[in-house]
């Protein structure tokens, strides 16, 4: 199945890309103090020779005709002088300049590693909190089940045998499945470092793998942690989630392309309840898309709130998820595109190329 065409596009790409525009100043402040050499510091230090000359009784004071002079064509060798005089003082402006300028964006940048870090920590544990939480409420409550049978019991009035086996298997399964949450916990403990690295450096290198078993795994912890209570329909390419059996071979990080496909997807959970996943190869690019029948958003929106600083945005949301997709995609050279009419549903795709770039240093 293919979207409906959708009225608005937009690239969304982290604030970040900005640095390269710091590059232009020195370039600016030396066609600025060639400028101001050639119009200002020459005719100024004529002004000043001509003021010189009338206080010490050697010339008349005119210094309308000390301007006109000062661009006169046998100047030449004096006008040329201070034009690259003026040149070298703006280019030595523009470079102190850009230092300062680069000193901030490297501020700001380690500040949105800083947030990006942690948001990428409460996503993990956040879905694995939330698993835990749900199977101990529902432990309790067999438990409180089990306690009043077995009151009856003590009173003569024991329930049937296969009734108080049936909350015993329920129980046993539901602290099975929190002993897998745990472990769950444990194992991401120690990939959190080996992600944080990915995040910050080029230590770890993309590795060709199927892309297909890491998406399914993806959105099944979605559906078992986080959105257990809620009645989800995913499909990949037209197929429900357990009859996938397509291959997609090509070098990625995997522990970023998870944090990048659940959040994606576990946004698109949060507002709807039918996700299709599409994806696709084009041009030495990958692309997924993420389609679902939510309410939809205003795409303006969604980029002024993300592109804003935290403490000037609208909403409540900051947008972190996105956030992090946008800058872990940002460093392998892929891209994320949204696009959305309220009431319609929204798709989000992700493009990563088939040769990524190297992880690279973030500053």
């Amino acid at each position: 199945m293919h979207p409906e065409p959708l009225s608005r596009e937009v690239l969304l790409r982290d604030p970040s890309v900005h640095r390269a525009l710091t590059r232009f100043y020195p370039w600016v402040g030396f066609l600025a103090g060639m400028a101001a050499g050639l119009l200002t510091g020459h005719p100024l230090a004529m002004v000043v020779y001509n003021i010189h000359g009338y206080v010490y009784g050697m010339a008349p004071l005119d210094l309308s005709g000390a301007v006109i002079h000062s661009f006169h064509l046998f100047m030449w060798p004096m006008i040329l002088l201070y034009t690259l005089l003026g040149g070298l003082a703006g280019t030595l402006l523009g470079l102190i300049i850009q230092r300062f300028k680069e000193n901030r964006l490297r501020l700001d940048t380690l500040q949105q590693e800083f947030e990006l870090q942690v948001s990428t920590l409460r996503h993990h544990y956040k879905n694995l909190a939330l698993g835990i939480h749900g199977f101990s409420s529902r432990i309790k409550r067999k438990l409180v089940h089990l306690a009043v049978q077995l009151k009856q019991c003590h009173q003569a009035d024991c329930p049937t045998y296969p009734d108080l086996y049936q909350d015993l298997e329920a129980l046993q399964n539901s602290i099975t499945i929190l002993e897998e949450a745990a472990q769950r916990l444990t194992h991401r403990l120690g990939q959190e470092l080996l992600f944080l690295k990915a995040l910050t450096s080029d230590s770890l290198h993309p590795e060709s793998r199927d892309f297909y078993p890491l998406l399914i795994e993806a959105v099944q912890e979605l559906l078992d942690l986080r959105f257990r209570e809620k009645e989800v329909r995913v499909e990949i390419n037209g197929h429900p989630l357990n009859e996938c059996r397509d291959t997609l071979v090509f070098p990625f990080e995997p522990y970023t392309m998870e944090v990048i496909l659940q959040n994606v997807i576990g946004n698109a959970m949060k507002y709807a309840d039918y996700i299709q996943v599409r994806v696709g190869e084009g041009d030495n690019r990958v692309r997924v898309e993420v389609q679902d029948n939510g309410p939809g958003l205003e795409v303006d929106k969604l980029v002024k709130n993300i592109l804003l600083p935290v403490d000037k945005r609208e909403t409540e949301s900051t947008h972190l998820g996105l956030r992090v997709s946008i800058h872990l995609l940002e460093k392998c050279g892929g891209r994320l595109l949204a696009s959305s009419k309220p009431g319609e549903g929204a798709v989000f795709t992700i493009e990563v190329p088939k040769q990524p770039l190297p992880l690279r240093e973030s500053i």
